[in-house]
């Protein structure tokens, strides 16, 4: 069973735009750290529709183990104290079975 993980992030308002870029830098660095990432996928938002979140993550494992491990990993972890915690004004996640 492959496990899907979707998260979208809206920025917190104090958050300057190049932060984007940083957290996309920071990203690309999983999954030679994290080898249960299957795939990943992430960006900015394009804005083609107002109101969407303004970053998106998306991350498939072959496991739900998988999954685990890579929430908890401490690379990830780090990931989310550097560049998410105290940045972020909304998040909304789901994991779902492909």
């Amino acid at each position: 069973m492959t496990v899907r993980h979707v998260v979208m992030f809206t920025w917190s308002d104090h958050v300057a735009p190049s932060h984007a870029a940083e957290v996309s830098a920071a990203l690309s660095e999983l999954p030679a750290a994290i080898p249960e990432i299957a795939s990943y996928a992430f960006g900015p938002d394009l804005g083609i529709v107002d109101g969407n979140a303004d970053y998106a993550v998306v991350a498939d494992f072959e496991h739900r183990d998988d999954f685990v491990t890579y929430r908890n990993h401490p690379v990830h972890q780090q990931f989310i104290a550097d560049h998410i915690t105290g940045k972020v004004a909304t998040r909304a996640a789901a994991q779902f079975e492909l």
